[in-house]
Order: structure tokens, then sequence, then C-alpha cells
């Protein structure tokens, strides 16, 4: 639990500087509706949606944040989400689209706790919100995370 702690604050945190968080777009411009096997979902007040897997520990969650972060390049944002992840190497990376709007896909590993970590993150705007959807893969786990964040992101859907 203390690894699962640790990425959300990773992932909420890493973007806001100080003060309070800016408004989210949750509910009011988007909604992820992934229902997988073994995935619940958890409340957390720090990130929009989180599920997390109940065999092996894997995280999919998303952000967004609105009025905010509208002037760092796609590239430069998703970077900055990974900043403080010990012993980061940084993976692929590439703009996409992701429904209809340019999309930045980054991956890469580190050690958050003592814990070998895949990490995934795509992240878009719209409507002056950014949103980042990201995957957290204990790089023990064997399972293809390509497909549940996928399927993930294929929940996603925009108002």
């Amino acid at each position: 639990m203390k690894l699962v702690l640790s990425l959300l604050l990773l992932t909420s945190c890493t973007l806001i500087s100080s003060g309070e968080a800016p408004p989210s777009a949750k509910g009011k411009q988007y909604q992820v509706r992934f229902q997988a096997k073994d995935w619940d979902e958890k409340s957390d007040k720090r990130s929009d949606y989180v599920f997390i897997n109940k065999a092996d520990g894997r995280i999919l969650l998303s952000n967004s944040f609105c009025n905010e972060f509208q002037e760092q390049s796609l590239e430069e944002l998703a970077a900055k989400t990974f900043r403080t992840v010990d012993a980061y190497k940084e993976g692929s990376g590439g703009y996409t689209t992701f429904h209809n709007r340019e999309a930045y896909r980054h991956e890469g590993t580190g050690v958050v706790d003592g814990v070998k970590v895949n990490l995934k993150i795509l992240n878009t705007r719209r409507n002056n919100c950014y949103f980042d959807f990201v995957s957290i893969n204990p790089e023990m786990v064997k399972n293809n995370t390509d497909k549940a964040f996928d399927q993930f992101l294929n929940s996603v859907k925009f108002k």
C-alpha cells in the first residue's frame, strides 16, 4: 500500500508546485468507465480516477487540471511527471492523437519505495484543461500492461 500512496503522490503532486490544486475536469468534462476483471476503482482525493489490480498491484490512474499547464509542451509535462522517480530511465515517447486531439505517449522505468516499476503516460489537452493517464506496473509483474492501459484509455469519455 505504501507503493500505491507514493505513486499517487508522484503523479498528482509533481505537477502542482504550490498552493491550491487547480480545478479538476472529472465529471464535468470527462469520465473514465474502466471495468475489467481483477480491477477495483479506489477513491483518492489526489487523483480523479484510480484503478488497482487486485491480483498483482498494477495501477491505472488519471488526473485533470483546468486552467493550468497550458504553456509547456506535452512532452515536457510527461517528462516532468516522472522527474522525481529514483533511477528513472527514459524509454520511448512520441506524439500521437487521442480523441482527435494532440497527445503525447511516453514510457520509462524507475524505482519507487525500492520497487522497480514500468511507467507509462499519455497526456493531452482540451477545453483549457490538461489530462494525464498513467500506468504504473511493478517490474516483477509479467502481465501485459499495454492491453490494460489501452483498455483504460478506451474507457475515457469526453463530454
